[in-house]
């Protein structure tokens, strides 16, 4: 296994929050994470297609979803990157949390 991949899944690891309480088979990194995130899949060059925020519910315990999401249509995995960089800086509220939306592959044009 690359060692990207395994810095991938050791920051889910250590600090994704899982949504299977929402009935999703997804984790959410914090904003703070995110960053880290989105340079790890450059490095693989994993094509970002979007991701959706959260945030955590008044006693902390899950997440709920804020409807504020992003896409990428392109087929370049920088643009799309820097797509997902530009609206998570956009964002006021630093406490929430992101899942990202990506394939392993670039997309035909």
């Amino acid at each position: 296994m690359p060692m990207t991949i395994s810095r991938i899944l050791e920051l889910y690891a250590r600090s994704g929050r899982s949504l299977e309480d929402m009935g999703l088979k997804e984790a959410a990194l914090d904003l703070s994470e995110a960053g880290q995130a989105l340079d790890l899949f450059a490095g693989q060059k994993w094509l970002l297609l979007g991701g959706d925020v959260y945030r955590a519910t008044s006693d902390g315990r899950s997440l709920e979803p804020t409807y504020d999401n992003w896409f990428y249509e392109g087929n370049n995995v920088d643009e799309g990157i820097s797509a997902a960089r530009d609206f998570l800086h956009s964002l006021r509220d630093r406490s929430l949390f992101v899942v990202f939306v990506v394939t392993g592959r670039t997309l035909p044009p």
